[in-house]
């Protein structure tokens, strides 16, 4: 009966140990394997017969095995119950030879055969995963955020900086008007194309920190390239010779400026890191036309002219296997940590979006080149008939002027009243509602800034249309922020023009809103 009821709990202990959620092994003095368990096979890989009699090193990941005897001896020598969770991270090597994240427990029991170690281990790759998922949630939100508060940032700098742009290029013009001589002309040009690139460096930095949509418009990508390169001579280790080679002849593309600079930035940034010791980068723009064949070969392609842009190194190069995958997302040949691999699929991915493609050519030692491909304008006729229209006169109708910078309103009066107009100028709001409340018929159009004190300008388009439900309002804002079409809409906005504005621009508008009235058409949406 006793033997019976001996040999039944013994039956249960194994069974226990079997269906124990943990994963229990015992090795003894030697550090020899005398027990495991269905969780153990499971979590390493390995049989029951396998493991027993092996030394627990087998179980050791090789960077750590070489010190796993010593760590072994140290416990022996003052064995005490450790806690799972204490101590660093573990981990245990599978028969695959992956290494398994784990959370270990030691307990050691002394029997008349010794003292013998038995470890209940517990898996926590879930674990590990969840924690690296949520840590990556927290770093894309620390991202999101920082990015929010780079947009706002951006967006408050925009509009003092376009502020001051549209002073620049309101009294510019009116010297342009007034003077006659060719010298001060030309000089005047150079100030408008001047502010013209202010004005689009800081819609380039709002696009990027608020990660904007593309917004392609003709341009020259001669001077884009000669922009990114002053960049690159001051980013680029000296020992780096950057030459250009820019036809004159290349015709105009339509393209998003910042994608390009993104181009450039990529491939010239690539380069360098081929480059360690220092090399020639080459940056060459030509004339390209597609052939049939050609654009057969590459789905996406249209016959026809196009600009070919090309980075060239004297690198190390690439082998044929690395050339086949440089344009896969997050491939790279650098270390961990090194790069993300999305440079060139970038590349490849905004040549896609214009309408081009991207190719390389590379051989080990010889360096690398990577050809760029934008389709050009076929004709740019009626842009430059647009370019050299004059720019509509008024016949006296009364507008009324609201901004906040005495500045602008100064040179706002002087640019409209050059174009015919009667104008009146208000700095503060609250002041100008009040007027137009007294004599809403004395004006014939509204024009007002967006970002003031006390109300912004939709809030004051909203009185005055609430006032006057005809009247045509204008609204300038230098922030260029994105208005909702429900917003304009519902204040009675009957347009947006994005700060600094050109003479042409702000004559055309002003006309056309005179012409039509914001019913006939209704919101024409920003410029």
């Amino acid at each position: 009966m006793a033997a019976n009821s001996g040999g039944t709990i013994e039956q249960r202990l194994r069974a226990a140990v079997e269906a124990a959620p943990s994963g229990l092994l015992m090795i003894d003095s030697d550090g020899n394997i005398v027990l495991v368990n269905r969780e153990v096979e499971r979590l390493f890989g390995y049989t029951r017969d396998e493991l027993l009699g092996k030394s627990i090193e087998v179980l050791v990941p090789d960077r750590f095995r070489q010190r796993h005897p010593g760590f072994r001896a140290v416990f022996a020598d003052d064995p005490q119950t450790r806690a799972m969770g204490v101590g660093r991270d573990l981990f245990g090597l599978h028969k695959d030879g992956t290494e398994v994240p784990v959370e270990i427990a030691l307990n050691p029991i002394e029997t008349e055969e010794g003292v013998f170690v038995l470890s209940s281990i517990v898996d926590i790759s879930a674990r590990k995963q969840a924690e690296q998922e949520q840590a990556g949630l927290e770093e894309q939100l620390r991202q999101s955020q920082k990015m929010e508060a780079l947009g706002r940032l951006a967006g408050g700098i925009a509009h003092d900086f376009n502020n001051i742009l549209g002073a620049i290029v309101g009294y510019a013009e009116l010297v342009r008007e007034e003077t006659k001589a060719p010298d001060v002309i030309a000089d005047v040009d150079e100030v408008l194309r001047a502010a013209s690139r202010g004005k689009d460096l800081v819609e380039r930095i709002l696009r990027f920190s608020r990660r904007q949509d593309v917004v392609p418009r003709a341009m020259d990508l001669g001077q884009v390239v000669r922009e990114v390169t002053r960049l690159l001579r001051a980013t680029l280790p000296a020992s780096i010779d950057i030459r250009l080679g820019l036809n004159p002849t290349t015709p105009r593309v339509m393209a998003d400026a910042t994608s390009v600079h993104q181009v450039l930035m990529n491939l010239a940034t690539n380069a360098s890191h081929a480059m360690e010791g220092g090399g020639v980068l080459d940056i060459d723009l030509q004339p390209f036309h597609v052939r049939d064949s050609f654009a057969r070969a590459n789905p996406g392609l249209r016959e026809g002219q196009h600009v070919l842009l090309t980075v060239r190194d004297t690198g190390h190069g690439m082998d044929d296997g690395t050339k086949a995958r440089a344009f896969e997302p997050f491939f790279s040949t650098k270390a961990p940590g090194g790069g993300s691999g999305l440079g060139l699929a970038l590349v490849h991915g905004i040549l896609r979006d214009h309408g081009g493609t991207a190719w390389l050519e590379s051989s080990v030692g010889e360096g690398t080149t990577v050809s760029c491909l934008f389709p050009a304008i076929e004709s740019e006729s009626s842009e430059e008939l647009a370019q050299v229209r004059p720019v509509p006169r008024g016949h006296g109708e009364r507008i009324l002027l609201l901004d906040d910078e005495p500045t602008l309103t100064a040179v706002g009066e002087r640019r409209l009243q050059a174009l015919g107009y009667q104008i009146t100028t208000f700095n503060d709001p609250i002041e100008a509602l009040g007027a137009f409340r007294t004599a809403p018929e004395r004006f014939d159009l509204v024009m007002t800034d967006f970002s003031m004190p006390n109300m912004d300008g939709v809030q004051f388009a909203r009185h005055v249309s609430s006032i006057r439900r005809d009247i045509p309002i204008l609204l300038a804002t230098g922030y260029m922020d994105e208005f909702p079409d429900s917003t304009i809409v519902a204040a009675g906005i009957s347009q947006v023009l994005s700060k600094p504005m050109t003479l042409a621009t702000l004559g055309e508008t002003v006309a056309s809103l005179l012409a039509t009235g914001r019913d006939a058409n209704g919101p024409l949406g920003p410029i």
